[in-house]
């Protein structure tokens, strides 16, 4: 079978491995569609978290196509969307409950951005959710940065009644704003530079901020005030959201949030962004990070998308072959002019009569 591994910076091979055979608690995907996630682009394009030769993917969905002797409730011909998080349930963090943090995840699965997948203790419910007939493979690719966006709202625990914002509308900052705006958020402002993305987030009872003709810091203070903590003047914002990795996004974040008010980052920068700790101190702003998801958070996501509560359909702006894979990487490279793109399997050919 085929798989993308990462062979350097900018390169992306598409090599023959051998097909993945399940363990007794295993389970074999045929993958049906995987996204590209914003730290693939930054392996891609960087070389950062990655080792040559790393397989890459990994949103996923699939069909079963083997299950270990051990599966129960999953069988050959399911289609399942993934949780690809693999922690070792016995370290300080797992028992804990911050499974996200797991000090050795050593069963998640990697590698979605195959023709087939091996999904370690694929536990019903658990690491494989069965889509229910209403919901497409594409959509089931979502259940991996939804998931990611389901956590960074739990964890920040917004007040949704107050002013909320969402900088970086890639995959992540979509997520972030369809599941504030699930929960019930009544002034929430998305901004990005990216026209596929802001045009993707039009529409759905946000504002919408395009940061190349609109100064963000102007249009936050002017829009929703400023109140004074007792050493600075502070911007009004409850909750801001920073999903774009932008280093300017994060100081503009501390500078308008409120007297403590909470800054939540769940997007990842690839270098050091400047922060004004004595902004952080004297407002008593939460900096908080959001790093990937627990199992609940998994099971939220599905939830969310099982009860149409959000819909990430609209957000699919590209779909490419996986024997184009290394042309999906530069797509959503390009973030101009792309929201997700998803790898689907190469087109059966029609048989010759």
């Amino acid at each position: 079978m085929r798989s993308a591994v990462w062979e350097g910076v900018g390169r992306i091979g598409l090599v023959e491995v051998e097909d993945p055979v399940p363990g007794s608690e295993d389970v074999v995907l045929d993958v049906a569609a995987c996204g590209i996630c914003g730290s693939d682009v930054h392996a891609f394009a960087e070389g950062v978290w990655i080792t040559p030769g790393a397989p890459m993917g990994h949103e996923f969905s699939g069909t079963v196509s083997a299950a270990g002797s051990g599966i129960r409730g999953l069988e050959v011909g399911d289609r399942v969307a993934v949780n690809p998080m693999g922690p070792c349930g016995s370290c300080r963090q797992c028992s804990l409950g911050r499974t996200n943090l797991c000090a050795a995840p050593a069963s998640s699965a990697r590698g979605g951005l195959s023709d087939k997948v091996l999904v370690p203790n694929a536990e019903s419910g658990a690491r494989l959710h069965r889509m229910p007939d209403s919901m497409s493979v594409e959509e089931g690719a979502f259940l991996e940065p939804l998931s990611v966006a389901t956590r960074a709202v739990a964890t920040a625990a917004p007040e949704l009644d107050g002013p909320l914002v969402v900088a970086g509308l890639g995959s992540i900052g979509q997520c972030v704003l369809r599941v504030l705006l699930a929960y019930g958020a009544r002034d929430v402002v998305g901004i990005d530079v990216s026209p596929a993305r802001l045009a993707a987030a039009t529409g759905l009872g946000a504002t919408v901020l395009d940061a190349r003709t609109d100064d963000p810091r102007t249009y936050l203070l002017d829009r929703w005030g400023t109140s004074t903590s007792p050493y600075q003047v502070a911007g009004n914002v409850g909750t801001f959201f920073e999903c774009s990795g932008a280093p300017a996004m994060t100081a503009l974040a501390t500078e308008v949030v409120r007297a403590g008010g909470t800054v939540s980052v769940a997007g990842l920068v690839g270098a050091r962004p400047p922060v004004d700790l004595d902004t952080v101190v004297q407002k008593e702003i939460r900096l908080l990070g959001s790093f990937a998801y627990t199992g609940p958070d998994a099971t939220e996501a599905f939830r969310l998308l099982t009860d149409g509560l959000v819909d990430v359909a609209p957000l699919v702006s590209h779909r490419v072959p996986l024997s184009r894979v290394a042309d999906a990487f530069d797509t959503q490279h390009a973030v101009d002019g792309s929201v997700k793109v998803l790898v689907l399997p190469d087109p059966v050919a029609p048989e010759e009569s």
